[in-house]
């Protein structure tokens, strides 16, 4: 069947249909929270509410931390007590929490690794710290751009923590795409958006959760305080 003939096809069967009326698009709003924390105007203290409860309804666990000291604190606790085998990204903030959280956690061993780190290197860790470039809102998304950094960080090891500073909220993907094409690098090409943890229904339609990624997100906001996200 030729495409002409389907196109003909589609245009009788729709030949009087009535059209519906669609709403009109408005420009998403950059709004970001306030630099001196959520207490700082209501646009951020709702950007941070709705942040954390669709980060929530998706499976995310959210912490809230007031600097970096109490950051370190949170991940401390997710490492746990057992021998824990840790990766960070080289960033600065990544880098100097899980630091901090390993001589809190003595069972804990950290490699910091970069784009040129071996994939076995990063596959065999068990917990993997990164930053966000974006925390989306509406959807309780992380938007994480590569950069030169290991993009299996947040892929490959069973949990997987970001450390991320509140003034990273933006109230839709929009905006969070917008910022990076006019940061930095704004040649980046691969970007990475994290809903929860990697979950899937492909067998018997059965929802199961870490198959294919990590199976536990969890979300360190510098910034917001224990209350902020309880």
């Amino acid at each position: 069947m030729s495409r002409d003939l389907v196109l003909a096809r589609v245009s009788a069967a729709l030949a009087g249909a009535p059209v519906p009326e669609l709403p009109r698009v408005h420009a998403a709003v950059d709004a970001p929270l306030a630099s001196d924390g959520p207490s700082e105007g209501a646009i951020g203290v709702a950007l941070l509410a709705d942040f954390v409860r669709e980060a929530r309804a998706v499976g995310t666990v959210v912490h809230g931390a007031a600097n970096a000291d109490q950051a370190a604190d949170s991940l401390a606790r997710i490492m746990g007590d057992a021998p824990c085998r840790a990766i960070a990204w080289p960033t600065p903030l990544a880098r100097a929490v899980a630091l901090a959280a390993c001589t809190r956690a003595p069972a804990c061993a950290l490699t910091v690794v970069d784009g040129a780190t071996p994939a076995a290197v990063v596959a065999a860790a068990d917990v993997g710290v990164t930053e966000a470039d974006a925390l989306v809102a509406t959807s309780g998304t992380l938007v994480l751009a590569a950069r030169g950094r290991h993009r299996g960080a947040s892929l490959l090891p069973p949990v997987h923590v970001a450390i991320v500073p509140v003034e990273r909220l933006v109230a839709d993907l929009a905006t969070a795409l917008r910022r990076l094409r006019t940061g930095a690098a704004p040649a980046e090409s691969c970007v990475t958006l994290v809903t929860g943890p990697s979950r899937t229904a492909d067998i018997e339609k059965k929802l199961v959760v870490g198959v294919h990624g990590p199976g536990a997100l969890h979300v360190i906001l510098i910034g917001a305080e224990a209350g902020d996200v309880a």
